[in-house]
């Protein structure tokens, strides 16, 4: 006996049912897989947060060199360096995507972009092929073992020197960032788009769209969780860092103030 086959009409209706069960499924879909590079995400900070604690372990407790304008660059890529094998722990997985060697400081244009890689002829310490798409922070080191403190900006008490200072529990170490590294200050405006472009001072590096309104941070105690947007201007990035400044409750930021990218965010 012959097997009845399907008619057109029933085809079709199949075909709809499909496309409607996966119109309804692809959203929840790339909710999960956005939420999974989140947890992967803090999942390479919890590591981080390790590797600056064995650094800081085996230097009596304290950080590296705070960060001055000379030519030895960032010094958290030089001194973490023996402490991790895996590069790919350098990237979040939202900005795995290195744009090309950098040999001029500029920075990716898209959020989902990393920033790098520095060229093998690179002379400092750490930085030939190195390339990421998380920030230090660069109010967190040690201003006794800078060797330029004609170069060093703010005052050394303005520094995150160990992981036990008072306070450290909210102060960012490392982060999601557009930039190896930067200084925020409580007067930096908001970046115009959500790429971290168009704001003041570098407070942008950080205030990126990689995480549906939030990134992920380790702070200088070692805990790790994610970070609000509006919420960066609330932390001590420096130990004299004003929360109460123009872009927090405190200073009264009326909606429109913010960028329009932003104003549906958690404030």
């Amino acid at each position: 006996m012959s097997r009845k086959a399907f008619t057109l009409i029933e085809l079709l209706v199949v075909i709809a049912i499909i496309a409607l069960l996966m119109g309804i499924l692809m959203p929840s879909l790339r909710k999960a897989r956005k939420q999974a590079r989140m947890v992967a995400c803090r999942s390479n900070l919890k590591h981080w947060g390790l590797i600056f604690s064995m650094y800081a372990d085996d230097n009596d407790g304290k950080y590296y060199r705070a960060w001055t304008n000379t030519v030895e660059g960032v010094e958290w890529i030089g001194c973490t360096r023996p402490y991790y094998k895996n590069p790919k722990i350098n990237f979040c997985p939202e900005a795995t995507k290195v744009v090309g060697e950098n040999t001029s400081g500029t920075k990716p244009i898209a959020r989902n972009e990393a920033w790098g890689r520095f060229p093998e002829t690179d002379t400092r310490t750490g930085y030939p092929g190195m390339a990421g798409s998380y920030g230090i922070n660069c109010w967190v080191g040690n201003p006794a073992e800078a060797t330029n403190l004609g170069g060093l900006i703010g005052d050394p008490s303005m520094y995150w020197v160990r992981p036990t200072d008072k306070g450290a529990g909210r102060a960012p170490l490392f982060s999601d960032s557009m930039w190896l590294g930067g200084m925020p200050m409580e007067n930096d405006a908001p970046p115009t788009a959500d790429n971290g472009s168009g704001g003041t001072g570098m407070m942008q590096r950080y205030c990126i769209d990689r995480h549906s309104g939030y990134i992920n941070a380790v702070f200088v105690d070692y805990s790790v969780g994610k970070v609000g947007l509006k919420e960066l201007w609330t932390l001590k990035w420096n130990t004299r860092f004003n929360t109460g400044g123009p872009w927090t409750e405190a200073g009264h930021v009326q909606p429109e103030n913010w960028p329009e990218w932003m104003r549906g965010f958690k404030d």
